[in-house]
């Protein structure tokens, strides 16, 4: 019953909302026109981009908001940070994407405990498309999400903030197959090019458990991969307990975080570099599962990087 009501709480986040909204202006208009009237003031203040001058983000609504509590304890999800950590700046990249990437949402009140140097400064590269979604985008917001656009993850290292990044995006997110350890990677320089240019140390992490939360399909995937080409949206199609869609299976999530990688600051880096730091990178990420996959009963599994 609890993975039914996760699957209903996701379905109606991304299905029930919006249709919500419609029947609610359909046959109730005089009373929901001037309330999305005023909504419009807060969706369209383009907050996602104005990093300075529109801070939405709500760490105390990360940490104790019930539904998240009550998620992370449904998915057991722990985070393991190194000891000593105490960078004020970096760019965390998590992997896998996962079919949901329902992990990054509770997790960034965890890292509020865990990680005091970062508490309320990490700002997470989200698809736009999740700023024009009505609800997902106060939760993407209030969650620390910034829009994923070159420009706005400029502003925020410039303002001295860190930035969260799940590099594999929606190609991998499409990827996804369960009980497949598989990052989609190697052609994913922009993470590492930014690192580079403000000289931020780059610090891997990996999500064990994230790819056997749900089961996944092929169904119409020439159609949804041209969605993630031409539109860079990822329609998901997965289930889990009792084939119940959105409903995931009871595995535990742990986020293990690696040490940072350090970079030197080049504003215009060649190819080149931006190539051999990501090597490195890979090689960094490759070690870090290799080292917990056995703690988390994962030691038969091999990590394929794309």
């Amino acid at each position: 019953l609890v993975t039914v009501f996760t699957a209903f709480v996701q379905i109606g986040v991304w299905v029930l909302t919006p249709v919500g909204v419609f029947l609610a202006l359909r046959f109730h208009a005089r009373v929901a026109l001037p309330l999305l009237l005023v909504y419009m003031i807060s969706y369209l203040d383009d907050a996602e981009i104005n990093v300075a001058n529109k801070v939405r983000t709500w760490p105390s609504f990360s940490k104790g908001f019930w539904l998240f509590t009550f998620f992370r304890r449904f998915y057991r999800q722990h985070v393991h940070v190194p000891v000593g950590f105490k960078e004020t700046q970096v760019i965390l990249a998590l992997h896998p994407h996962g079919c949901m990437a329902d992990y990054r949402v509770i997790l960034d009140g965890q890292l509020i405990e865990l990680i005091p140097s970062l508490a309320g400064k990490i700002r997470w590269l989200a698809a736009s498309v999740l700023f024009r979604l009505p609800i997902v985008r106060e939760l993407t917001l209030w969650t620390g999400c910034v829009d994923a656009r070159r420009s706005v993850a400029e502003s925020v290292l410039q303002h001295g903030l860190s930035i969260g990044v799940l590099p594999g995006g929606e190609a991998e997110q499409l990827r996804t197959t369960h009980g497949t350890e598989s990052v989609y990677l190697r052609k994913r320089f922009g993470f590492v090019k930014l690192a580079i240019r403000f000289g931020v140390p780059l610090v891997p992490a990996y999500v064990f458990g994230c790819v056997d939360l749900y089961y996944t399909s092929t169904a119409c995937f020439a159609l949804r991969t041209a969605l993630v080409r031409k539109l860079g949206v990822c329609v998901p199609v997965c289930y889990g307990t009792w084939g119940v869609p959105m409903a995931p299976l009871p595995v535990p999530i742990n986020v293990v975080i690696g040490q940072p990688l350090r970079v030197t600051r080049n504003p215009t880096p060649s190819d080149e570099e931006v190539a051999a730091v990501l090597e490195q990178y890979i090689c960094a990420l490759k070690a870090l599962f290799d080292a917990n996959k056995a703690t988390y009963g994962y030691a038969e599994r091999e990590l394929l990087i794309t």
